[in-house]
């Protein structure tokens, strides 16, 4: 039996261009008027407690952001409003349903992220009855390159073949590679990493193609 994963942020969904706009829409939509500063702070929090894998990074770096420059929000209010912002804003990428739909086979995602946010995306493109499982750093304590993620996967839905389908090659393809995975790398560029990975498309469309 053959079980496909798909990396989410960035695969199956498009993440804003603008993430200091979103930072300033969202504390605005709360009535806390903010400027590069504050996005600066926040985005250093939230990156350090994303790399240690923290199961609540954004309500972490918010309570942080509260306690630095005294705003008067609650930090879970503050941390809620730029969540749903952010998830608000994502984009299903082309092909996304139609790949999903053409596998008989179990399906899962495995990402980087904060467990709640990362299925609050699913939920809000309608994707989460699609897999069966959705294993996310968060709540496994480790991180994509960490093999240890890519074991939690193969624990999660065990099979004969792991498939790990993402668009970026160093951080998510390779490394499942190296876990053992069918490594199937997303690519703006058809011939970009075409030597390294397993099978490279430039669509999801052309996934199950490659794994006939």
């Amino acid at each position: 039996m053959r079980a496909v994963f798909f990396d989410l942020d960035g695969t199956l969904v498009e993440l804003p261009d603008d993430f200091a706009d979103l930072f300033h829409d969202a504390m605005a939509d709360v009535g806390v008027s903010t400027d590069d500063d504050h996005h600066e702070f926040y985005t250093e929090a939230f990156l350090e407690y994303f790399e240690e894998c923290h199961p609540e990074p954004y309500r972490a770096a918010m309570a942080d952001l509260c306690e630095e420059f005294g705003f008067v929000p609650d930090f879970d209010e503050l941390a809620a409003a730029y969540v749903e912002t952010e998830v608000a804003r994502t984009e299903l990428r082309p092909g996304a349903r139609d790949v999903l739909s053409a596998f008989d086979a179990p399906l899962g995602v495995l990402t980087n992220g904060a467990e709640n946010v990362q299925r609050r995306k699913l939920d809000h493109h309608d994707l989460a009855d699609e897999f069966d499982e959705a294993v996310v750093s968060g709540a496994v304590g480790a991180a994509k390159p960490d093999s240890d993620i890519f074991a939690a996967a193969e624990d999660a839905i065990p099979a004969d073949e792991h498939v790990f389908v993402a668009d970026d090659l160093e951080r998510d393809v390779v490394p499942a590679q190296n876990a053992g995975f069918t490594g199937v790398y997303v690519a703006a560029d058809p011939e970009d990493g075409a030597a390294r990975a397993d099978a490279t498309v430039s669509s999801l469309r052309e996934v199950p193609n490659v794994l006939e």
